[in-house]
């Protein structure tokens, strides 16, 4: 079955870089322990417009969408989650052919 891939598009807000990036690593550990179908989040990426796309990895859509309704349940990736503005999920799929990110 493929991977769901998100990628999350999103702004930091103004002068929260620093805390958007301390608080990452946390809310994805968060979200795996209460959802360990959460493969990884692998990449972040800012882009020259200072926007940021972000790639989360589930194991299935349905694990995807799990933990999607549940992220209001998580402390760690809300608080990461009040740093952003604009944010925009688009939900794809990856082949299981593809063994590297």
């Amino acid at each position: 079955m493929p991977k769901c891939v998100e990628f999350v598009k999103f702004r930091v807000k103004e002068g929260q870089l620093p805390a958007f990036l301390a608080r990452r690593p946390g809310a994805i550990a968060a979200v795996r322990a209460a959802h360990p179908d959460l493969v990884g989040a692998p990449v972040l990426a800012e882009h020259a417009d200072g926007s940021w796309t972000d790639v989360w990895i589930y194991r299935t859509a349905e694990a995807a969408e799990r933990a999607n309704a549940g992220a209001g349940d998580i402390p760690e990736f809300l608080a990461m989650a009040e740093l952003l503005e604009d944010v925009r999920v688009e939900a794809s799929s990856m082949p299981d052919e593809v063994t590297e990110p």
